[in-house]
């Protein structure tokens, strides 16, 4: 028998088992988020009057452990589960808020995660995603999720940036501004053999009309008989663009 097909023979119990205990953390986890909203709708605290207890003069205010349109919870509730779980307070805090966020304000996720059609852990990462959106925006996001097949992180970003255009215009100008001062060109010291790196993040119009410059000059080096490869003629040609301003 050659060997790789031993070896495969041999861990193929190995890897049944393994599917097998995957398969039971998944549905253990899935029973827990559902103890857990279970959990948050009995502990809603909806202002200082609905606080269930005070204690040494504290008053048990609820927290918002998820975005707009989710509830307030119950700070004293929170410690005690998250106590229960075996979490630190940030990171318990953080944990169930991720749950309540997805019960609350992402209903389409959360019911493909009940259904097991959706994993856990990608269903967490949405709703950090989607956290600082209102209910509404996250609302459409939901609804194309749900619409949506096989929809990536990326396509999710898209998504995300499309609902704050259109429910928090202030905000996407907001960012807008913030990413382009964003924006350098670094050059480096000469090494040894006098060659220096550039790095750099431009405006795309800005990046797009010098990639052309430095296209067309490259191409006239080329027909001015220049025998350097076209990385070394776009190089070169950077140079030349910039002698040409002085």
């Amino acid at each position: 028998m050659p060997r790789d097909t031993a070896s495969a023979t041999s861990t193929a119990p190995v890897l049944t088992r393994l599917r097998a205990e995957a398969e039971v953390r998944q549905a253990s986890l899935i029973r827990e988020w559902a103890d857990i909203v279970t959990w948050a709708e009995a502990n809603i605290v909806e202002g200082v009057e609905g606080a269930a207890t005070v204690r040494e003069g504290f008053i048990d205010t609820g927290l918002p452990l998820a975005g707009d349109g989710a509830p307030l919870v119950s700070e004293f509730a929170l410690m005690e589960l998250v106590a229960v779980l075996g979490r630190s307070p940030d990171g318990g805090r953080a944990y169930v808020g991720r749950i309540v966020g997805c019960a609350w304000r992402l209903p389409h996720v959360w019911a493909a995660v009940m259904a097991g059609r959706l994993a856990p852990w990608r269903a967490a990462r949405m709703a950090d995603m989607v956290g600082p959106l209102s209910a509404d925006a996250a609302a459409v996001v939901d609804r194309n999720l749900f619409n949506a097949s096989g929809v990536g992180w990326a396509q999710l970003d898209r998504l995300i940036a499309e609902a704050i255009l259109r429910f928090d215009p202030e905000r996407a100008e907001a960012e807008r501004a913030a990413a382009a001062d964003q924006r350098y060109v670094d050059i480096d010291q000469p090494n040894t053999n006098g060659q220096a790196s550039i790095s750099g993040l431009l405006d795309a119009a800005d990046a797009h009309d010098l990639d052309d410059a430095i296209a067309r000059r490259a191409t006239l080096l080329g027909s001015l008989g220049s025998e350097a490869s076209l990385d070394v003629r776009r190089s070169q040609a950077l140079g030349e663009i910039a002698r040409a301003d002085l």
